[in-house]
């Protein structure tokens, strides 16, 4: 059977007792404040290092790309796989940097600050976060994240108030699709898969994964 991708509008929330919603591309655009952050890195490190003085953002972009495929495939499946630290500790190491790891720490410090400061929730998502609290929906964000930083996205984004749970795979330890991560969340929830719904923008990870338990999907346009 085909699946489409739909908008808020169209999701239906008859008999829902709870929604399973994921964070990144479904309740706000990633691919803007990531930019942003990238590009607040590599002003700084311009400045900060003279051997970075003649790298392209390009290449910067790249090597950055490299390094956080590195930290993924080898720490995957946990939430720390999604680490931006040991992603610039690599690219810090490799260069020969004196320190690198002072020089990891902050420079996600540097991204997070200004990832969070370009982001802004989708109009159509906080709607729809609207619509579950005025019909006593409760609301479990599901993520491939650690879990600090997606309670500070939560925050920036002003949806804290509508999210009554967050499970993220660094506390689970494996990321979506596994059923695990879904079945943590039903856990805290103390419902079934027939009573909750899945929310998201990734159709293998957030609509195949919920689909495993028999939980109704959304594949959602952003």
């Amino acid at each position: 059977m085909k699946i489409e991708r739909v908008d808020f509008s169209k999701i239906d929330l008859e008999g829902v007792r709870a929604v399973l919603i994921d964070i990144d591309d479904t309740l706000y655009s990633y691919e803007l404040p990531h930019q942003e952050a990238l590009k607040a890195c590599y002003f700084t490190l311009k400045k900060d290092l003279r051997r970075f003085q003649e790298v392209s953002f390009d290449s910067f972009k790249k090597t950055y790309r490299l390094k956080r495929n590195e930290v993924t495939e080898r720490l995957s499946p946990q939430g720390v796989c999604r680490s931006r630290m040991f992603a610039f500790q690599l690219l810090f190491e490799e260069a020969n940097c004196k320190n690198a790891y002072v020089l990891a720490g902050k420079y996600e410090d540097i991204y997070w600050s200004a990832f969070i400061a370009n982001m802004k929730v989708s109009a159509q998502a906080l709607s729809f976060l609207n619509k579950c609290k005025d019909q006593d929906i409760r609301v479990c964000a599901v993520s491939d994240m650690q879990s600090q930083i997606q309670i500070k996205k939560l925050s920036a984004l002003g949806v804290l108030d509508f999210i009554d749970y967050l499970t993220t795979s660094e506390e689970v330890g494996v990321e979506k699709p596994h059923v695990k991560i879904f079945e943590a969340s039903l856990k805290k929830l103390s419902l079934t898969c027939g009573e909750v719904i899945m929310i998201g923008d990734s159709l293998n990870k957030d609509v195949k994964g919920a689909q495993s338990l028999n939980i109704k999907a959304y594949w959602i346009l952003v």
